[in-house]
């Protein structure tokens, strides 16, 4: 004869299954962790921008559970970025991590973020090569870029069919800056040119005019610079005042001008040209939808990490949604987002390669006036299908 189960443990049997019940129909709990605050303020508040707006076109539920956000501020700092990750995960009780904007920041959670076996979506600008390459985890995903993927390519490009012969180099000096700037500089050589001088500047600065000063006087086809947030917007402005726009072609990545940057840099941006993924004039209806509702709702056109953000949430949604909401289970989840393949988006179509890191198309884009406002304009395709491993063809 089998014994009968006592009562108290029976009790506790139902009070399992109900609380398990109750957890699988809660809210899902999405941290976004971005700068809100310091040098990299601006595209870290853009990019929260064009995440959430997702959401909130979908009602901000998916397959019947709604969405709840928590909020951190980065700060660009690693030892908060790492705090503040431990707060939404031990404290706050979330199921998925997204953001992070600096990739020192994004360095500094890889660990934590592996050991918990948490899943955590990149959105933002920390485009740090490791993070999906050799210190990848399955856990961590990238909608955004990785800073090789378009610094790489364009260097040969801005080399063959640019025809700048001699380039000195300019970026912060950070990982974002410094990664930027090695593969420009990397893919650039091995094309055949010549890169004169490589000037490090140290993140937030704002008084350009000690390092313009060390760009030779002769002999230099173009500056090829990385800033992003308040740096640019002071380094553009400044390059064009101290007169170095007027006889130095100014090139560089893309956030040197980010598209919600542009109207504080105003004339001083017009003639630069960059490499991106991303610009609000993208032909299709996805992107122009995308463009319209978020210059409604926010008075501004999105950037490329908006763009990006906005996409990534496309991608978490979709995830989510193939797991009818389970996030609570995690392999599952894991596997949807690997999975995620969509065929239109406001920058194209999207996948991750197999390092979970997005793959995009590149294009040169250059800045010009139009109606007396400085609008980014597309030249030309670099290159289609570039993932992070992209090397000099």
């Amino acid at each position: 004869m089998t014994a009968k189960k006592p009562l108290a443990a029976l009790l506790v049997s139902a009070l399992c299954a109900a609380g398990a019940a109750q957890a699988q129909t809660g809210p899902i709990k999405i941290g976004i962790i971005h700068p809100s605050t310091g040098p990299l303020s601006t595209p870290g508040i853009e990019a929260t921008n064009g995440f959430q707006m997702y959401f909130n076109e979908i009602g901000n539920r998916i397959a019947g559970r709604q969405v709840q956000f928590v909020q951190e501020d980065e700060g660009s700092n690693p030892a908060q970025g790492l705090e503040r990750v431990k707060r939404l995960v031990e404290r706050e009780g979330v199921h998925v991590v997204t953001g992070i904007t600096s990739s020192a920041v994004g360095y500094a959670v890889r660990d934590y973020i592996h050991e918990k076996q948490m899943p955590l979506v990149i959105m933002g600008a920390a485009g740090a090569n490791d993070l999906t390459a050799a210190r990848g985890s399955p856990y961590i995903f990238r909608t955004s870029f990785t800073n090789r993927q378009f610094t790489a390519p364009y260097g040969q490009y801005a080399c063959q069919k640019m025809n700048y012969k001699r380039t000195v180099i300019m970026a912060s000096d950070f990982v974002t800056g410094q990664e930027q700037a090695n593969a420009f500089e990397e893919s650039y050589k091995k094309a055949g040119c010549e890169i004169v001088k490589k000037i490090m500047v140290p993140l937030g600065t704002s008084d350009f005019a000690p390092f313009l000063a060390q760009i030779p006087s002769s002999n230099v086809d173009a500056v090829w610079a990385m800033f992003l947030g308040q740096d640019a917007i002071g380094f553009v402005k400044q390059y064009d005042q101290l007169g170095f726009k007027a006889r130095i072609p100014l090139t560089g990545s893309a956030g040197l001008t980010y598209e919600p940057l542009l109207p504080a840099m105003g004339r001083s941006a017009v003639g630069a040209q960059v490499s991106t993924w991303y610009i609000p004039d993208l032909p299709g209806d996805v992107n122009k939808r995308f463009v319209d509702a978020y210059t409604a709702q926010y008075k501004s056109v999105p950037g490329s990490a908006t763009a990006g953000a906005y996409v990534g949430a496309m991608a978490l949604a979709k995830a989510i949604e193939a797991v009818n909401g389970r996030v609570e289970n995690k392999a599952e989840l894991l596997a949807a987002l690997r999975r995620v393949n969509l065929p239109t988006t406001p920058q194209g179509p999207f996948r991750f390669d197999d390092k979970q890191n997005v793959v995009f198309n590149l294009y040169a884009v250059k800045i010009v006036d139009r109606a007396g406002k400085p609008i980014p304009e597309l030249v030309a395709p670099i290159a289609t299908g570039v993932d992070q491993n992209w090397q000099a063809r």
